[in-house]
């Protein structure tokens, strides 16, 4: 089993509400796949962001690291108690669905 750990940042900090820790636990867990093999959760929560820890056992098709990235991207994406958040150091989903729009129809 291993650790990573993520952190999340508000898009837009005046308009993002802060998450109640246990929901955030919660929606974490019901974005995990089996396959992920999610372990445990550990969640902080304060106005300047969400610091997350989770524990996943790696397996041979997939790092712990990349497993639990692929569960807080899950999240992110399909629970609106999360949304406006996004992890830190990585584009929104919104930011990069103009770029790519933007790329497409003006090569």
């Amino acid at each position: 089993m291993e650790l990573t750990l993520i952190a999340l940042t508000p898009a837009d900090p005046v308009a993002v509400r802060l998450p109640d820790r246990r929901r955030i636990v919660d929606l974490l867990w019901a974005a995990a796949a089996p396959g992920e093999r999610l372990e445990h959760v550990s969640v902080q929560v304060n106005p300047r962001g969400i610091r997350l820890g989770m524990f996943a056992v790696a397996t041979p098709e997939l790092t712990a690291r990349a497993a639990a990235l692929a569960i807080c991207r899950r999240a992110l994406a399909t629970s609106p108690p999360l949304s406006g958040w996004r992890i830190a150091g990585e584009p929104s989903l919104r930011q990069d669905v103009i770029r790519n729009t933007t790329r497409q129809e003006h090569p």
